[in-house]
């Protein structure tokens, strides 16, 4: 589903937007998002990069034995072979089929790949100095490889290539190849290089924008429509993750329940069309104080909003939270049918909690939900906080007081 670019701009906090309007030549992104785009690449090249190394493993190793009988002494092709070229593809074939070693594959084959090309370029030149001009069909076939089968980027590709080109060219020079041969060979093999850079380059374009696309579509689907926040399945699947890690790493998680006071009678005065729009500016203010890649802030529900910090001291969630309830504040929305001051407010209710085995979010998430129903009882436009010991004692789905779970 391709995205119009016409309306990328309406999507200004969306780092995959941001890229598709950069010059569509680029082959790189922002670090976070170039380390997402490399966990797609890596899954989409793995069957063909598993299949070429074991290829090439078995390839050297006949070409080598091959070669043992031809010459019956450990001659310099020999050694190359046997130091050089089958060690090096079977090292990448081992990576390529170990189970999750694909991304040390494809560090290690940015950096072996041109050494192998080479290697190999500089064995087919001293076999075409033998008048074994038939052997440049192998080469040709490492070229092609090279490009769409070893599974690199297309930097590394171009790399390993130009090794290809270079070594054959300075071998064959060197072992004397007559020059009408040296000419043909080394034109046929800069075709080579230059058609597979061409596509190469326009394949992995095409691949990031695709990828740019697809992943700002998931966005979307992740968003809440009025006010840009995460939706409530995407909160959801974020804070199992969330909290997973805490419990990993025993750090503590906050949660903030968020409620417009009064938010029925602003509709009521002033109409829905108003009560979205402070949703929206009440919405932007918001996701400025979930900006960490752990952190989140999602619409939870009608004028209901959640952020979840991942390992904050208290007295830092305290901070925040009193931050995060003035800067609404000061938004200055006219409210006039409210009973604390005539301006939209919100009432927070905190928790700050270390997930523990046995327990789930579920329960962090109630004791938030507790935390806000006191703050409205106490007059509302203010924070209540409930910390580990509240947590502690706390059993999941019984509110200890009843009438939390069905507070306006």
């Amino acid at each position: 589903m391709p995205i119009n670019l016409a309306n990328l701009d309406d999507f200004p906090d969306s780092p995959y937007a941001a890229e598709l309007r950069k010059p569509s030549s680029r082959l790189g992104f922002s670090k976070r998002l170039e380390a997402e785009y490399l966990d797609e690449h890596l899954r989409r090249v793995q069957p063909r990069a598993r299949i070429w190394t074991a290829l090439a493993a078995l390839l050297a190793g006949g070409f080598t034995i091959a070669q043992w009988l031809e010459d019956n002494s450990w001659s310099g092709e020999v050694l190359a072979h046997v130091l050089l070229i089958v060690p090096i593809s079977l090292v990448m074939a081992w990576l390529a089929w170990s189970p999750g070693r694909m991304r040390q594959y494809l560090r290690v084959a940015s950096v072996l790949a041109p050494i192998l090309g080479a290697s190999v370029a500089i064995a087919v030149a001293q076999a075409v100095s033998r008048g074994a001009a038939e052997e440049m069909g192998g080469l040709m076939l490492l070229l092609i490889a090279t490009f769409f089968f070893v599974g690199m980027l297309f930097r590394a590709a171009l790399i390993a290539s130009l090794a290809i080109l270079i070594g054959f060219t300075t071998a064959a020079a060197i072992n004397g190849v007559s020059l009408p041969l040296l000419l043909k060979c080394v034109l046929f093999l800069a075709i080579g290089t230059t058609l597979g850079i061409a596509i190469c380059r326009d394949v992995e374009r095409s691949y990031r924008k695709r990828f740019l696309e697809q992943s700002l579509i998931n966005e979307l689907v992740d968003r809440d429509g009025l006010t840009g926040l995460k939706n409530r399945r995407a909160f959801d699947e974020h804070l199992l993750r969330v909290w997973q890690q805490c419990l990993r790493d025993q750090k503590d998680i906050a949660f903030l329940l968020v409620d417009i006071d009064f938010f029925k009678a602003f509709n009521d005065r002033y109409g829905h069309q108003a009560g979205d729009v402070a949703l929206r500016q009440i919405a932007n203010v918001i996701k400025e104080f979930a900006r960490r890649p752990l952190d989140i802030a999602a619409r939870y529900g009608g004028e209901e909003f959640v952020i979840v910090l991942y390992d904050l001291a208290p007295a830092a969630v305290r901070s925040i939270t009193e931050q995060l309830r003035l800067s609404i504040e000061n938004l200055q929305i006219e409210n006039l049918d409210s009973d604390c001051i005539k301006v939209v407010t919100v009432s927070i209710g905190a928790a700050i909690v270390r997930p523990a085995i046995g327990r789930t979010p579920k329960g962090a998430v109630q004791l938030a939900d507790e935390a806000l129903y006191q703050a409205k009882l106490a007059g509302r436009n203010r924070c209540i906080f409930e910390g580990q010991a509240e947590y502690e004692t706390l059993v999941t789905g019984s509110y200890r007081n009843p009438d939390a779970a069905k507070r306006s």
